[in-house]
């Protein structure tokens, strides 16, 4: 999953944003919401329960290496792609054997 979504706080998605949509943006008391951010919020939540529950993605997003999810700004805010985003760092994550380094699912 990569996410390009921009909050209402700032410009970007910013580093724990996907959390803090888990867990409700109600608590955040410097967070002017916009509808793009409860959006995102009940997309990212309907994501966790599907992982949650071991069910599949209906728009075809699976394991990887498979096709990566991109939750981004607008109406329709999943993309289902066979880009991977982050391909050149991890190729270069490889190249420079860090992966090895990292968290690794088996």
């Amino acid at each position: 999953m990569y996410i390009t979504h921009q909050s209402s706080l700032i410009s970007a998605a910013f580093h724990a944003y996907d959390s803090i949509a888990m867990f409700g943006y109600g608590g955040v008391p410097y967070f002017a919401l916009s509808s793009l951010d409860f959006k995102f919020e009940d997309h990212y939540n309907s994501i966790m329960r599907t992982i949650a529950n071991g069910k599949e993605f209906e728009n075809g997003w699976g394991t990887f290496p498979g096709n990566s999810l991109i939750l981004k700004n607008g109406d329709d805010i999943s993309d289902v792609t066979s880009t991977k985003p982050q391909e050149t760092v991890c190729d270069k994550l490889e190249e420079l054997d860090l992966v090895k380094y990292g968290w690794q699912n088996k």
